[in-house]
């Protein structure tokens, strides 16, 4: 019992995730969309730059 008692509290340190993981996560989201604008538009991109050549 005694180990217990002196155990840190894991939800203080569980409750806020690290701020790199916000930053991870904000570049994920970027590259998410911008693949998505890719599939939408990337056939039209293409075309226009092998008219130009």
């Amino acid at each position: 019992m005694e180990n217990i008692k002196n155990a840190p509290d894991p939800t203080a340190t569980a409750a806020t995730p690290p701020k790199s993981y916000e930053k991870v996560k904000a570049y994920q989201n970027f590259i998410n969309v911008l693949s998505q604008i890719i599939e939408k538009h990337g056939a039209e991109v293409l075309e226009e730059i092998n008219h130009d050549i």
